[in-house]
């Protein structure tokens, strides 16, 4: 993936979804990993802007977790019956060796980045740009999971904008 004009914050937090996708078994990076990646590393404008609005890493994980364990409920399979079959060798993450290749979701969101990016007259891509990526996949994963903790997109976007007004006045 090509990092031009990603700020370091940006940078990190995208690598950070990779790392969050590991960690969840995810097979590939998708807009929620995106997600839980700028809530990892904690900087930015968007992680501000999640955070003033009572997103939590930790809440936005068991939400994922829920979706995903609702998703294989729904074909018949129980997380939680095969977590108490296998006992300590139930492991999720995958290796870190492991190439995992961005979601179609994520792949539109880093896309609708570097549209705000220029819609919003900015030389970088940063954290807030990422963020309205995300957002801008109204039925993705992480807007689910964001309503779902009861945050549209909507409040999110003014939040986001209200902060880069205040830092850059």
């Amino acid at each position: 993936m090509m990092f031009n004009r990603f700020t370091d914050k940006s940078r990190k937090s995208v690598q950070a979804a990779f790392e969050e996708a590991r960690m969840l078994g995810h097979d590939s990076v998708g807009d929620e990993d995106l997600l839980l990646g700028i809530l990892s590393t904690d900087e930015g404008i968007a992680a501000e802007a999640l955070s003033s609005l009572g997103v939590t890493l930790e809440d936005a994980r068991e939400a994922s977790e829920v979706m995903f364990s609702s998703a294989l409920t729904s074909i018949g399979i129980s997380l939680d019956e095969i977590r108490m079959e296998a006992g300590d060798v139930f492991e999720m993450r995958l290796p870190t060796n492991r190439r995992l290749p961005l979601s179609p979701r994520a792949k539109n969101a880093l896309v609708g980045a570097r549209k705000a990016m220029r819609m919003l007259g900015d030389s970088y891509l940063g954290t807030e740009h990422v963020l309205l990526g995300i957002l801008g996949n109204e039925d993705g994963t992480a807007v689910r999971i964001l309503a779902g903790m009861g945050l549209s997109p909507e409040a999110l976007e003014d939040r986001l904008y209200q902060l880069r007004g205040r830092a850059a006045g």
